[in-house]
């Protein structure tokens, strides 16, 4: 009898062109994945995959098996969430998130979380914008919170939110600044996100003009590092002033308003259409709803004031 486990098999091992990278999405080994191919093959009468030459293809049976099993798939996930309780919803999510996002709503989004799918596992991955991309393509992470708009085809995507881009450094620097002109700016280290973020190729571009100085940057892909840089009076950083608004409250941190403004970072949710992505758009829409609740509530805790960034109106999964 066809079980939806050799129907699942088959998907993944189609779109990633491998059965080795199969097993792994599906946490079990190659040859047990191969066992579940030749099983279903031979209830069905009929080969599925092409493995005569090194490239991998799937035979005109298997591609008319792929169609049904999809959409067998996408019932089977509509049924589970229209009736199942999902605090028995169980297994393990690879989540990938922007720094930014890690300093703003994130905990928030995890309470949520938690309190909607008590019995799932989170693995959470910490990276640079770029690098989620990737992973997110290469099936390492099921979701990404990161910097938008992704250009790839197979990446669904919904917008969560807006964070400005500021100047911000210490009294210390600010007190020695006269005019706050680009040409002043320069002769301080400028502290900004890695290279390849959006950030760092903006403030490359801002300080183009030849008739400009050309500013040392000190790129990070530690947030915690830049804050720490622009608290000891190291440079003056370019990031979301929404990251340090306890540093801004206490004037620690002082916002420098620099003209021309930086553009602000969009951030997305990225996920791919895959047949069981169900869990996948509600865990985005407990994220949207958590941007929208950490705006109105404009803290995490008690006596904190942050703006966790400008949400964007919610648009239909």
């Amino acid at each position: 009898m066809v079980d939806f486990k050799g129907l699942e098999t088959v998907l993944w091992i189609a779109q990633l062109e491998s059965f080795r990278a199969a097993a792994d999405k599906l946490n079990t080994t190659q040859p047990a994945i191969s066992v579940r191919v030749a099983q279903l093959e031979d209830e069905l009468g009929t080969q599925l995959f092409d493995r005569s030459n090194r490239a991998l293809t799937v035979t005109p049976a298997g591609r008319q098996v792929l169609a049904y099993a999809d959409r067998l798939l996408r019932l089977r996930a509509e049924m589970l969430h229209a009736v199942a309780d999902r605090t028995h919803l169980s297994g393990t999510f690879k989540l990938g998130v922007a720094e930014t996002v890690v300093h703003t709503w994130l905990p928030r989004f995890l309470e949520q979380v938690s309190s909607t799918y008590p019995k799932l596992a989170l693995e959470i991955e910490v990276d640079i914008s770029t690098h989620l991309r990737e992973r997110l393509l290469q099936q390492k992470i099921d979701l990404a919170f990161l910097v938008g708009p992704l250009s790839a085809p197979a990446v669904i995507q919904r917008p969560l939110c807006r964070f400005p881009v500021s100047f911000v450094a210490s009294p210390k620097i600010k007190a020695d600044l006269k005019d706050g002109s680009l040409e002043e700016i320069a002769r301080w280290p400028i502290l900004t996100f890695a290279r390849n973020t959006q950030p760092y190729v903006q403030v490359t571009e801002l300080f183009s003009d030849p008739a400009l100085p050309t500013p040392r940057i000190y790129a990070s892909s530690s947030l915690a590092t830049l804050i720490r840089m622009a608290l000891d009076s190291l440079g003056i950083a370019v990031i979301p002033p929404s990251i340090v608004t306890v540093e801004l409250a206490a004037k620690r941190l002082v916002d420098l308003n620099i003209s021309p403004s930086l553009p602000d970072l969009q951030f997305v949710a990225g996920w791919l259409g895959t047949p069981d992505r169900r869990t996948l758009e509600e865990v985005v829409e407990i994220a949207f709803r958590a941007v929208e609740g950490a705006v109105d509530r404009r803290a995490f805790g008690a006596g904190r004031l942050e703006d966790i960034g400008e949400p964007i109106e919610a648009q239909p999964l």
